[in-house]
């Protein structure tokens, strides 16, 4: 059984199929003090970047689903979080996955510049890590990644909490 089919979102999967879900997720900014975040080549998705993040389980709170993908994806121990916004646009949040699964995330995007530890990659998921200057041209990613980074550099100079 993979670690998948034993999720929350693989069990209401197995019931309902590919067809589109809302789905409650996260994705967080790792900052660091000169100001370059942490970006990961995405493992699903090939050619493509992401930010730590991923579906909230039943049981935990969005803090908590951030703190363990943070850890499970980097290898980081998450100190102090800080929620910066809400993504829920459907034209941007409604994404195919590789394996035809279609959801509508909801995601909650947090900020922390607070960690422990040394960043190491997931061969499962983040193959790949690196601290990027988010002002700089970045990688492709997919459009949802793009407006969260988008976000996050309007909340960054200022702009209070995000609604995208």
């Amino acid at each position: 059984m993979t670690a998948f089919s034993q999720s929350t979102l693989g069990r209401l999967r197995a019931l309902v199929g590919p067809r589109p879900l809302l789905c409650p997720c996260v994705r967080v900014v790792l900052e660091r003090p000169d100001g370059t975040v942490l970006l990961h080549a995405r493992a699903d998705f090939a050619g493509m970047w992401g930010l730590p993040g991923g579906h909230i389980e039943i049981g935990e709170s969005a803090e908590q689903a951030a703190r363990r993908e943070i850890l499970e994806e980097t290898g980081l121990a998450a100190g102090q979080l800080i929620a910066f916004g809400h993504a829920s646009d459907p034209r941007v949040e409604t994404v195919t996955l590789p394996n035809g699964d279609v959801c509508h995330y909801q995601a909650v995007l947090f900020h922390c510049r607070e960690f422990d530890g040394a960043a190491r990659p997931d061969p499962h998921e983040t193959p790949v890590l690196r601290w990027l200057d988010i002002d700089a041209p970045l990688p492709p990613m997919m459009p949802h990644v793009r407006a969260s980074l988008d976000a996050f550099r309007r909340y960054r100079a200022g702009g209070g909490f995000q609604l995208l």
